[in-house]
């Protein structure tokens, strides 16, 4: 008798030592398995990380760059993040979205028309059920980079007459600087040694829907497809991010192909790669299908120093 509470005590001593040591070290966001939704706060200024989330998918749905948004919430490589902490949003260069909401508007109309849920509306926004809403009352919404004549210029992607891939430059007003190149094919390796990168289509079919400029727009192009149809790498990199826990993106994949490109693949059925793969340009990465989405498609995405950029213009000529 005397012995079996002995061992319940030294049990119930060493699940306290452990706890004790797990709360002083919070265990860090590795980005596999199930997925979770961090949240942004009501005032928009903040967001709270969820399991599953990485550094790059939180700039990602804020519109900003991993260097940026590292640098303001003074963390540093690898860019280890853990759950519940708080990140600031708010970093120089981003710019607060608002939607003015007029007669007839829902919020689940509303939610639904710039690609949000009506769950992180009502989040950024503090609204309680039954999410009363008023004509003329400004809505936040998810932020994106700023684009003004201060902003860093865009490389313009040059010319190609090859079908199969074009090669965007790097702009001229910023300094050479020496990248990490993830070099597979003779293309890429001789691309990348002055900075470029060398595209394709990362599936067949056509586009039904183009990129916008506007505030509540697409900010890539949505190709149609059947379920289960390849996707393709757009260009060598590695996965920065697998998962399914940006709202609106379904199951998604970002791949970073140099410190300043980076390009996302979204709704897809069933992903093939996984966070830290390094893949190659053509790579089958995803089978396409409807995730977070109304039919088959695949929503691609480009963006360059966390700016949303038009894909046609890097994409060969078809």
């Amino acid at each position: 008798m005397w012995r079996s509470g002995t061992i319940r005590v030294t049990a119930i001593s060493l699940v306290l030592l452990l706890s004790a040591c797990s709360a002083s070290r919070p265990a860090p966001v590795r980005g596999v398995g199930a997925h979770a939704q961090g949240h942004v706060q009501a005032n928009g200024r903040h967001y709270v990380v969820a399991r599953g989330d990485t550094l790059y998918s939180i700039a990602w749905q804020a519109g900003t760059d991993v260097a940026t948004l590292a640098r303001y919430n003074g963390l540093r490589a690898p860019y280890r993040i853990y759950p519940g902490q708080t990140l600031k949003l708010d970093v120089p260069g981003r710019k607060v979205r608002e939607y003015r909401v007029r007669r007839g508007d829902t919020l689940s109309g509303i939610a639904r028309r710039t690609n949000h849920s009506v769950a992180d509306l009502a989040s950024l926004n503090g609204l309680r059920p039954p999410y009363r809403i008023y004509v003329g009352q400004k809505l936040a919404l998810h932020s994106i980079a700023r684009a003004t004549a201060e902003s860093k210029p865009q490389p313009k992607p040059a010319p190609s007459s090859s079908k199969k891939a074009t090669v965007a430059k790097s702009s001229g007003a910023v300094a050479p600087v020496k990248r990490k190149a993830y070099a597979e094919s003779e293309v890429q390796k001789n691309t990348a040694v002055n900075g470029a990168i060398a595209w394709q289509w990362p599936v067949s079919g056509p586009v039904i829907s183009g990129f916008s400029l506007s505030e509540t727009g697409n900010k890539g192009i949505d190709i149609r497809g059947s379920r289960g149809q390849a996707v393709k790498a757009a260009a060598t990199g590695k996965v920065v991010y697998a998962g399914n826990a940006l709202r609106g993106y379904g199951n998604l994949i970002i791949i970073k192909h140099n410190d300043d490109y980076l390009s996302a693949y979204a709704h897809n059925e069933v992903l093939r790669v996984k966070e830290q793969d390094t893949v190659k340009a053509g790579q089958h990465i995803a089978d396409m299908g409807s995730s977070d989405a109304a039919d088959v498609r695949l929503h691609f995405e480009i963006r360059y120093q966390g700016k949303s950029v038009d894909p046609r213009k890097y994409l060969p000529k078809r």
